[in-house]
């Protein structure tokens, strides 16, 4: 019964092995690693350029966690490739800031249609295509000599996708004659950057000194000090994680709940009980009277108290010697003596002696047994001679 038992057990832990295996995290593909995140150190990520940004003196903060919004105190807002649909409130709000004096400094690769940033894109009067599809475009140089501050003659875009401007306003900034990677729109009394490359501002992209003063320029318009946000709202990050969070979303969280379901379904199949539990003999023996008195000799003897023990033994002498004659133990010592003195010969001075010893306080615990065995002897002696 018991092995039965155990391949059941078994069985269940490898049945719900495979369950968390399907449904689990394996299931959920990972975020694509070309992202240009805040948070990521990879070629393909921007943590460089937010790093650099609070290192020149901004007031460099992530746009997470909260709901979408800039301010006046925000001067410039970079969004780089939205991985989640930017709403068309969300496109009419960022609008609406840089008409009151925003820099927005906006890149994106995927091509219109198929990307999220559809409605900020109509709301630019811009469009994203495809270049080429076999050949990468490495470098673009200048149209406009706008980009001095240090100067930017040719810069590394490595990308397939071209603007297609839908307006007549802008400044055609970097690519060649028919194929603009970079524009500039003034809009109100801001301005709009918007590339058909990240690559400039990713951590590989700015190894390249034309790129990293490409990226400088732009926040120029920017005072020092001011504060520049890095958008990673639209990159998933729009509510604070939760413990359900780490418990689903991440193969730990995932290993912990199995982890912890093993061990639940171990302990309630595994330690079921056949009947009352069978208690030990050393937990239903009676102590003896014998280990009682010790302990209570032990007690007294390490807290001193010999005068009240001996005061014991003092009215315990008085009632064996007053017993056989009915006489009241209670009574003071000459009378006692003087009472059992008429009962029966004793030697009245040794008694009465004896007694005045028994009720003194003893100096040590020789002391109280020498005066101990002294009564002792004394009822022996009367007992004999009765």
């Amino acid at each position: 019964m018991t092995q039965v038992r155990d391949l059941l057990i078994i069985a269940g832990l490898f049945g719900a092995l495979i369950v968390f295996t399907i449904v689990g995290p394996g299931r959920t593909p990972p975020q694509a690693p070309n992202i240009p995140s805040t948070y990521s150190s990879a070629p393909d990520g921007a943590l460089a350029l937010y790093e650099w940004v609070r290192a020149m003196g901004y007031d460099a903060r992530r746009l997470e966690y909260r709901p979408f919004e800039v301010s006046e105190d925000d001067a410039v807002l970079v969004m780089l490739s939205p991985s989640e649909s930017v709403s068309s409130a969300h496109a009419r709000d960022i609008l609406e800031w840089v008409e009151r004096g925003g820099t927005l400094i906006f890149a994106d690769e995927a091509p219109s249609m198929f990307s999220q940033s559809d409605a900020l894109l109509d709301a630019l009067q811009m469009r994203i295509t495809v270049l080429t599809a076999t050949q990468m475009i490495e470098r673009a140089p200048a149209l406009q000599p706008v980009f001095d501050q240090p100067p930017v003659r040719e810069i590394s875009v490595r990308t397939r996708r071209t603007l297609a401007p839908q307006r007549n306003d802008y400044a055609p900034l970097f690519g060649a004659p028919g194929q603009i990677l970079i524009a500039g729109i003034r809009i109100g009394n801001g301005y709009v950057y918007i590339s058909a490359t990240t690559h400039p501002f990713t951590n590989s992209g700015l190894r390249d000194r034309q790129n990293a003063a490409l990226a400088l320029n732009m926040l120029r318009r920017a005072p020092p000090g001011s504060r520049v946000l890095f958008d990673e709202y639209h990159h998933g990050l729009t509510a604070s994680p939760s413990l359900t969070d780490g418990l689903l979303a991440t193969p730990w969280g995932w290993a912990g709940v199995y982890v912890a379901t093993a061990t639940a379904l171990f302990l309630l199949l595994g330690g079921r009980r056949f009947g009352r539990a069978v208690p030990l003999r050393e937990e239903t023996a009676r102590r003896s009277s014998a280990e009682y008195l010790d302990s209570m000799a032990d007690l007294y003897q390490r807290g001193g108290k010999r005068r009240y023990m001996l005061q014991h033994f003092y009215a315990e002498f008085k009632r064996r010697l007053a017993k056989p004659y009915g006489i009241n133990p209670q009574l003071e010592d000459r009378e006692f003596v003087y009472q059992l003195a008429r009962a029966r010969p004793i030697d009245e001075a040794a008694l009465l002696a004896l007694l005045a010893q028994m009720r003194s306080t003893p100096g040590s615990d020789a002391d109280l047994l020498r005066v101990v065995a002294a009564a002792d002897a004394f009822i022996a002696v009367q007992m004999k001679e009765r």
